[in-house]
């Protein structure tokens, strides 16, 4: 996406993406692993799904409460 603008993404000092899929596969050429940071922004998806109000989920449910372990459907 940068270089169809014209823009070199390792030229700069710092890039912000937002994206909760795979993103590092396209960057890990510029940024080594220790210069990503994840940020837990607001959103419709988040990987702390604790912090979502399901209304009506019956529980225990896995992975959300403790001592449930998952089961595949039949």
């Amino acid at each position: 996406f940068f270089e169809a603008f014209g823009l070199e993404p390792g030229a700069f000092q710092t890039v912000f993406l937002k994206s909760r899929g795979h993103f590092r596969a396209g960057f890990d050429i510029f940024f080594e692993p220790d210069q990503i940071f994840e940020a837990d922004a607001r959103g419709l998806t988040n990987p702390m799904l604790e912090r979502f109000d399901f209304k009506h989920l019956p529980r225990p449910v896995y992975p959300l409460d403790q001592n449930t372990e998952w089961r595949p459907g039949r």
